[in-house]
């Protein structure tokens, strides 16, 4: 039934995302600026709906991207509306009449609460809809304004007057190009600030903003999250001393992280870090680590997401005592040596797919490996060294049929040479723990005799 449900929203969302294009194809075609005008707001309109289709489909809205077990890149997460909010893990199916009149946005009443969405609404159009509507308590605040006529946004103080949101996510056009800026007053969200957990930016432009003060005394924020979004160097001024409760930091596809001093987080205890697609090359990674690596987060994180950025060697990852969930891939490491990564934690999840990966020194990883997914997927590897995998895999062939973990071995072109005579001859029993292992092109590690390396050494 659920399968049933998710392709027909499937199939919905691919209608309205032709439709989408279409309007805004024709709106750019029209010489008309009223038409246009009309067009971009009811293209907007259309994206806010496909999310709320999504997010209707039955079943968990918990977001794939803070949950996989594989990593996806940045463009395809933010290219899917589904993944581009995370807003908890509360069952979102039935609707009900809204006890007031929200428009000109709308007003869902789910079993999580009101959410309310203002798309293509004008900034005083969004303070008027708060201020003569009476329910305190809201779930979801899902805000797309209209660009100024100086072609920005800009929030103003008392934005949702006396409000209380759990999630909010503010959200630029996301056809605009370049991004439009957004500023943000310190007091724009004062009144919901001890019960918001979640806070999103997204596809925006923080040049212009001075500082983070907006965030400050958020006491029950959890997850921050800006992405796609341009000169995030106001990162720098995030007020972590008023943010004990802050557990997920996700800055992805983003520009200006590599200029700016990361913020000591202390007192929060972040069990997330996600900077992934900001383009951050081996000193601003250095950089980011040590200054986590000092604050209270170095005994509390538990996944650090480095993907498709711009690193040439692996980070040192030994301050992360609870480190479980370790993603470099998309990168470009040709090397790594002896105790590159050294795991206090078992692990679940080391990601070291498409980074060029060619020569591995022995001894390289330690760890408890038992159940992890390790993934060398489409890499430069003509060897699998038993220096380098036997104990792993003996962790992971100790565990019953279906319990361990593996490694993902797929797209490298092994040698079928006295190299894996070792495994292939020696130990076939840890076969089953390599994943798509494959020598010369096509002999599959399962299908071949041990015999054919009778004479390896």
């Amino acid at each position: 039934m659920e399968a049933g449900i998710h392709e027909a929203v499937k199939s919905i969302l691919i209608v309205v995302v032709g439709l989408t294009k279409a309007l805004h194809l024709k709106a750019v075609a029209t010489s008309s600026r009223k038409f246009r005008f009309n067009m971009d707001k009811l293209s907007c309109l259309f994206q806010i709906l496909a999310f709320g289709l999504v997010l209707n489909a039955g079943g968990n809205p918990l977001n794939p991207f803070l949950n996989r077990m594989d990593y996806k890149r940045p463009e395809m997460v933010l290219s899917n509306n589904q993944e581009a909010f995370d807003v908890g893990n509360s069952s979102r199916g039935q609707r009900a009449t809204c006890p007031e009149d929200y428009s000109p946005c709308t007003c869902a009443l789910t079993i999580s609460g009101l959410e309310i969405t203002c798309a293509g609404v004008s900034v005083e159009d969004i303070q008027d809809v708060f201020f003569r509507t009476q329910t305190l308590q809201l779930y979801l605040v899902l805000l797309t304004a209209t660009v100024s006529p100086s072609g920005t946004i800009a929030l103003p103080a008392d934005l949702l007057q006396n409000k209380h949101a759990d999630n909010i996510f503010l959200v630029c056009p996301s056809d605009a190009s370049p991004n439009v800026g957004l500023t943000i007053d310190p007091f724009a969200f004062q009144f919901t600030r001890f019960e918001t957990t979640i806070m999103g930016i997204l596809n925006c432009d923080l040049s212009a903003q001075a500082d983070m003060r907006f965030l400050n005394d958020f006491t029950a924020l959890h997850t921050l999250r800006i992405e796609n979004t341009l000169n995030v160097e106001v990162i720098e001024t995030l007020p972590s001393s008023t943010l004990p409760a802050l557990k997920k930091l996700i800055i992805t596809g983003c520009t200006g992280l590599e200029n700016a001093a990361f913020p000591d987080l202390t007192p929060a205890r972040l069990e997330r870090l996600y900077l992934n697609g900001n383009g951050l090359k081996d000193e601003a990674i250095n950089n980011i680590l040590i200054s986590v690596g000092s604050s209270s987060s170095s005994s509390s994180l538990k996944e650090l997401v480095l993907a498709d950025d711009g690193m040439t060697k692996v980070p040192r990852i030994g301050s992360f005592s609870q480190l479980s969930v370790y993603d470099v891939s998309y990168n470009d490491i040709p090397f790594m040596s002896q105790s590159s990564l050294m795991f206090s934690s078992p692990v679940r999840l080391v990601s070291l797919k498409s980074i060029s990966l060619s020569a591995i020194e022995g001894e390289a990883f330690e760890g408890d490996f038992s159940v992890a997914q390790f993934n060398l997927e489409y890499n430069q590897l003509t060897e699998l060294r038993e220096d380098v995998f036997k104990s792993m895999l003996e962790q992971m062939a100790a565990l019953p049929d279906g319990e361990g973990g593996q490694v993902l071995v797929t797209g490298n072109r092994f040698a079928c040479g006295c190299g894996l005579a070792w495994l292939i001859r020696d130990h076939r029993d840890l076969i089953p723990s390599v994943k798509n292992g494959v020598c010369d092109g096509f002999f599959r590690f399962e299908d071949i005799n041990p015999n054919s390396f009778i004479n390896c050494l």
